[in-house]
């Protein structure tokens, strides 16, 4: 056998376990669970599905109104819900033990995971009458973002076809936006509850968060770009309080530009590159990293765009790893194990790695290449993971 062919099989035999659960096998778990976790009842529940969708420019959204661009999986979250005949609504998490209840009247305690309060303060806001809730989950753990707006988006569409509400998308995303940044105690993108909502695989989602239209972009086959996602499993890169004094930064930036040098401006959205220098030279020092930032990443979208439209996978890779070193440098925001990840894939490119970068807020990598060069690269970024850091670290295909 020649030497390339094993690699190959290898590499063969792992794009075939990637398949995910459908939509329509999720919300079958998900009414299965409602059973299994409360017993029978006289009538069906209701479920809806959401696609999990990681930002591939898009975290630079939570801080202001500019363009993302998502990526929707395969995987996803399923939401079933029925009325109670009688007693408080719970709450039962597929693979999990616990049973969360709760009187109609009451919040979900502080301590609760910020999932349980998502789905709590969405039952409580759009159910007339106590519910069963059962989640069915599929998105890999670390990408709490898409985890969250799937979560919220499942939940909502799940009450409104078992309640009958009256559907109206805009209102139903700021909403769900708005308990997502609640529950959750930090900036939340509406990019990413629309990307669940209205994304598909096989095409990435452009989201407008100011006008909140979206337009999918053709994405390529899986047997023409490959994927894969590792998990440092670090939990959140920073706290809270860390996000919260970005979007403060990012309005005294927004203001202190209007009243120094660009007084139209209201946004940064609104602050072209070519006067990226002046409006830098009118800033504090330590705002000037936060604005470059949020500017050159909301451009890079635009050139993202560009080179899925132009099948430059090779551009769109270094676009990817450009925006990395900037939220590493700029931004401040990555982890010393996600950074070494990344290093990793990019001192691949030979091997077939188009580029890597960390994606969402949670620890997680994502790297892309040709299809066969992404398995061996996850084993290979794995074992040198496991050496440098002497913990294991979680890789799949997606």
């Amino acid at each position: 056998m020649p030497p390339f062919v094993q690699p190959m099989l290898h590499a063969l035999d792992r794009m075939q376990q990637r398949e995910a659960l459908q939509p329509e096998q999720l919300t079958d778990q998900a009414q299965a669970l409602l059973v299994d976790y409360f017993g029978a009842a006289e009538a069906e529940g209701e479920a809806a599905f959401a696609h999990g969708a990681l930002g591939l420019l898009g975290g630079h959204t939570h801080y202001f109104n500019g363009f993302a661009l998502l990526m929707p999986l395969p995987h996803g979250v399923a939401v079933a819900v029925r009325t109670r005949a009688k007693g408080p609504t719970q709450l039962a998490f597929g693979g999990r033990e616990d049973v969360w209840t709760f009187q109609e009247d009451t919040q979900a305690p502080a301590s609760a995971p910020v999932w349980v309060r998502v789905v709590h303060t969405l039952v409580r806001q759009w159910a007339p009458s106590p519910v069963d809730v059962a989640v069915a989950n599929v998105v890999p753990p670390g990408c709490m973002d898409a985890y969250l707006a799937a979560l919220a988006m499942a939940t909502v569409r799940a009450l409104q076809s078992h309640f009958a509400l009256p559907v109206d998308s805009p209102d139903i995303y700021r909403a769900v936006q708005e308990v997502l940044a609640r529950d959750a105690d930090m900036p939340f993108s509406i990019a990413y509850p629309i990307a669940a909502d209205q994304g598909r695989p096989q095409a990435f989602s452009l989201v407008d968060t100011e006008t909140l239209e979206h337009l999918p972009v053709d994405a390529p086959d899986r047997d023409v770009l490959g994927w894969g996602l590792i998990d440092a499993r670090v939990g959140h890169v920073r706290k809270a309080s860390f996000h919260r004094k970005r979007q403060k930064q990012v309005q005294q930036a927004t203001e202190r530009l209007r009243k120094k040098a660009f007084p139209e401006l209201t946004t940064l959205r609104e602050l072209e590159h070519r006067h990226l220098e002046q409006a830098l030279g009118v800033l504090p020092r330590r705002l000037g990293p936060v604005v470059r930032h949020l500017v050159t990443e909301n451009q890079r979208v635009q050139k993202l765009v560009a080179a899925a439209r132009n099948r430059d996978w090779q551009m769109f890779g270094a676009l990817l790893l450009m925006s990395h070193a900037s939220l590493r440098d700029e931004w401040g925001c990555t982890d010393a194990r996600v950074d070494f990840i990344v290093e990793q894939a990019e001192a691949m490119s030979l091997d077939g790695l188009y580029g890597a970068f960390a994606s969402g807020r949670s620890g997680c990598a994502l790297l892309l290449g040709k299809p066969f060069a992404v398995p061996p690269c996850l084993d290979a970024i794995q074992a040198a993971y496991a050496e440098r850091f002497e913990t294991p670290v979680e890789t799949r295909l997606l």
